[in-house]
């Protein structure tokens, strides 16, 4: 599973329509350190920028992290 640093993070309150039945949710841009960022969704406790998160899984094309306990 990947791990990363949450760079930036906003929650959504209005969502396109397949994803309407999810909101409020988090959304953040996860750094690596090296390489490309990744925008993912944030599952259970909202995290804030510079947090360390970890993969959780991929659903439907969309990457879905934690925070890193």
């Amino acid at each position: 599973m990947r791990t990363g640093t949450v760079y930036t993070e906003t929650v959504v309150h209005i969502a396109p329509e397949a994803f309407q039945k999810d909101v409020p949710y988090q959304v953040a841009i996860v750094d690596f350190g090296e390489g490309p960022r990744l925008t993912a969704r944030i599952e259970g406790e909202r995290v804030q920028i510079g947090e360390r998160v970890v993969e959780t899984g991929e659903r439907e094309g969309v990457f879905f992290f934690r925070k890193d306990q």
